[in-house]
């Protein structure tokens, strides 16, 4: 599977469901091994929608996890908590893993409006890709 592709093809779908909706985004794809594949930012997005979508992605890169799902497993007491001490992880919604015939690929972070709307806008872009 060409990711790359995936990843234009993912960042198209999520800009037309943003548009939709009217929220500027910003979109990030990583692949399995934590290295960057897309960083796409909107026009009008916020500042820091970009890092942020880096994160959402890296985390669900790596974890394998939605961010949404993620959130119980990281408060204190439980067994992700010492991950929220790495800087690079994120356990806020908007962030899905990226998977081809059962192998995951990699992630995907979106990032721009509230969480609601980051995660209805990453979903409506992965159901379209």
């Amino acid at each position: 599977m060409d990711l790359l592709a995936l990843a234009k093809t993912i960042a198209e779908r999520v800009e037309a469901a943003a548009s939709r909706v009217k929220i500027p985004v910003a979109v990030c794809v990583i692949d399995v091994h934590g290295n960057l594949v897309l960083h796409h930012r909107m026009s009008g997005a916020p500042a820091f929608a970009i890092e942020l979508a880096e994160r959402k992605a890296y985390t669900s890169a790596l974890v394998g996890m939605r961010t949404t799902d993620i959130l119980p497993l990281v408060q204190p007491g439980q067994a992700l908590f010492p991950l929220m001490s790495q800087g690079k992880y994120c356990a806020m919604g908007g962030g899905a893993p990226l998977s081809s015939d059962g192998e995951r690929l990699g992630g995907v972070g979106v990032s721009g409006g509230s969480v609601e709307q980051d995660v209805a806008v990453l979903e409506a872009g992965l159901r379209e890709a």
